[in-house]
């Protein structure tokens, strides 16, 4: 329930203090317990619940583990979206941490890692898993196992709603009491400020909540943090992985593992703790860096290929949400941006692409983003058709499935579900991207 006393002031307080990376938060809401209690059953003697439908699948929880289950009818799709999923993450161990010591103070993103891909004729799993799916979901499919991203934590949630949401508890209670808002993960959008001067009402969800620039300036996050965080990972999926990263986000979530095996300094001093098992309760605030199942590989080899990959990867940018600064938008944002991919660049490409002139590919695709960024900047000003607010072209994608889900008379329990490769709740997307461009630049903070 909202908090009567929490001010704007306390909720800005809450998200800047929540929302940083690397930030140890206490998970105190009522779904923490089962999960912590669930992490010593078997497996699959769990019932899963679905935390997100799209295009390519549906997501289930695990409750009591680190892991989430992705299941579509779509086999092509899902193996696709298996093995690029897992050659991003190994890509991101092989660099997380020569980066993280090349740029002091900022993470990589992380990449969610698949495991345990079944398909439709695989009877020894479903024989025994598929008893454990929604009644509606007991359909033999293609499936995998990935890494849950954990949502951001219930105070983080209840600031957002506070700061963003119209000012009405009867508004503010209802989002909260939305069983789908507890699987919240946050967008980030510096490429954009808010297309909409509209506070949100109960018709907007909290899954995959978007994060514009001028929002986060206005709630005094680090948006240069973010922005060189952005750009390493994002060094790492074109030039390690090799893969135009088309449509794949870039989203704050929380976690209780971390990327490197846990050691205990001097351990042999001192007596072992009771239990390393996962703690739900106590979660890290992390980037991610998700969904491939609309990625394909470039070939750094091929003839012509500074033409080709460059060109095909500013169509991906370009084509995707807002992630990354806009050239036009913020400069300085955009320069510390630039100044980070290119340094990552060139650390990933001394060692994985020695040939001759694939060191010029990333200043080749900067600049030509920069052209197009000018061009687009150019063009909102003219354009009759940029949007007041609202969204009404958006697709409902993973996170929803047209409805907002049951509101209750309280909010008392809580399902927290956290997203298997964060691939649930794409509340709010704008998709037909030969106008998005524009929208990209319009629009302010709702109030």
């Amino acid at each position: 329930m909202v908090d009567e006393l929490m001010g704007r002031d306390r909720a800005k307080e809450i998200l800047k203090q929540t929302l940083s990376f690397g930030t140890m938060n206490l998970e105190t809401s009522s779904s923490a317990g089962p999960k912590n209690e669930a992490r010593f059953l078997p497996c699959y003697g769990r019932q899963l619940r679905d935390i997100g439908r799209g295009s390519c699948g549906s997501v289930f929880e695990v409750p009591g583990t680190t892991f989430a289950i992705k299941k579509g009818a779509n086999t092509k799709a899902i193996w696709n979206d298996f093995n690029l999923t897992n050659h991003a993450y190994n890509s991101y161990l092989t660099w997380a941490g020569l980066l993280t010591h090349s740029f002091p103070g900022r993470r990589v993103p992380r990449v969610p890692g698949a495991q345990f891909f079944n398909g439709p004729a695989s009877t020894d799993f479903w024989d025994v898993a598929l008893k454990q799916f929604p009644k509606g979901d007991r359909t033999r499919a293609a499936a995998f196992h990935i890494d849950r991203i954990l949502p951001v934590p219930q105070r983080t949630r209840m600031a957002l709603v506070r700061e963003f949401y119209q000012d009405s508890r009867r508004t503010q209670h209802s989002v909260l009491s939305n069983q789908a808002n507890k699987d919240c993960l946050i967008r980030v959008y510096l490429g954009s400020n808010n297309p909409s001067t509209q506070a949100y009402d109960v018709t907007t969800t909290l899954r995959n909540f978007p994060l514009y620039l001028d929002q986060a300036k206005l709630i005094g996050l680090d948006i240069t943090a973010y922005a060189e965080e952005m750009a390493i990972g994002f060094a790492i999926l074109h030039w390690q992985a090799q893969i135009d990263a088309a449509d794949t986000e870039f989203v704050i979530g929380s976690s209780t593992s971390t990327t490197f095996r846990t050691t205990y300094p001097d351990h042999d001093a001192r007596p072992p703790p009771t239990s390393t098992v996962d703690d739900f309760t106590h979660r890290e605030t992390q980037m991610w860096m998700l969904d491939y199942d609309k990625c394909t590989k470039v070939d750094l080899d091929a003839k012509d290929a500074a033409s080709a990959v460059v060109n095909k990867y500013l169509v991906a940018v370009t084509g995707n949400d807002p992630y990354f600064p806009h050239p036009r938008l913020d400069i300085d944002l955009w320069q510390r941006f630039r100044t980070a991919y290119l340094k990552a660049s060139k650390m990933i490409i001394s060692i994985m692409s020695p040939r001759l002139g694939v060191d010029k590919f990333p200043a080749m695709l900067i600049d030509k983003w920069e052209e197009w960024g000018k061009s687009d900047m150019e063009a909102s000003e003219f354009d009759p058709f940029a949007r007041d607010g609202g969204g009404g072209d958006e697709d409902d994608g993973w996170g929803s499935d047209g409805s907002e889900g049951e509101i209750t008379d309280s909010d008392e329990e809580e399902e927290e579900g956290g997203t298997g490769g964060g691939e649930l709740g794409r509340g709010r997307r704008s998709k037909s991207r030969s106008s998005e461009g524009r929208r990209w630049v319009r629009g302010s903070h709702p109030r």
